[in-house]
């Protein structure tokens, strides 16, 4: 019995030697990519997205770049703006979408801009409808007036 509790006791110093091993080479000195590590890069994914399914020209990439590492930065600083409450930083989020969007549609063709209006379901980049609302009979197309 005691050869099969000093057993166990080596199993389990071993893995958790393991695991600390593990978690002290993914802590400060390399930490792993996660919400911080998406923010950085994501004004660089952005363009290269839009790059892609709208087919920009390099005169377009080079002006769109700016205005999305503008956007990134100003979402990046309302992140960490602690005295602004979430309804807040919604609101204020919309607007620098719309901001970032404006300034993208002045570089864009207008097929381009169809293209990336029709992606997002021809809705102007609304969300879908919540499950418990319901459309009223005076907003309803079919509905007689």
């Amino acid at each position: 019995m005691s050869r099969f509790v000093r057993l166990l006791a080596g199993v389990l110093l071993a893995g958790c030697a393991a695991f600390a091993q593990d978690s002290a080479t993914t802590s400060p000195a390399a930490p792993a990519p996660g919400h911080d590590q998406v923010r950085r890069d994501s004004a660089e994914k952005k363009l290269k997205r839009l790059s892609k399914r709208l087919n920009l020209t390099d005169d377009q990439k080079e002006k769109a770049r700016p205005i999305l590492q503008d956007e990134q930065k100003q979402v990046t600083a309302l992140d960490s703006d602690s005295t602004l409450s979430t309804p807040q930083k919604h609101k204020k989020m919309r607007e620098i979408r719309t901001s970032s969007r404006s300034q993208l549609d002045a570089i864009l063709t207008p097929e381009q801009k169809e293209k990336i209006s029709s992606g997002r379901g021809g809705g102007g980049g609304h969300h879908h409808q919540h499950p418990d609302q319901t459309s009223t009979p005076s907003t309803d197309a079919n509905s007689p007036q």
